[in-house]
């Protein structure tokens, strides 16, 4: 399910792969600030979500047909 609402990530790139989503911009602030604080010298970036794509082609069909036993 894609939430359509907006949402922030904090990403380092000389680490993982960001892991958590921030619903507001100030909280990813603050986390990126504390990470910052916690690792001198590497760089913290706050991301914005704004467009996201799904290919939805999967379908169920419903066979009308008795069952064989």
């Amino acid at each position: 399910m894609v939430n359509e609402e907006g949402f922030w990530l904090v990403w380092n790139p000389s680490g993982r792969a960001p892991t958590g989503k921030h619903p507001h911009q100030h909280s990813a602030e603050a986390e990126a600030k504390r990470l910052a604080s916690a690792n001198p010298g590497q760089v913290f970036y706050v991301l914005e979500a704004g467009l996201a794509f799904v290919k939805d082609d999967v379908k169920r069909i419903q066979l009308d047909m008795p069952l064989p036993f």
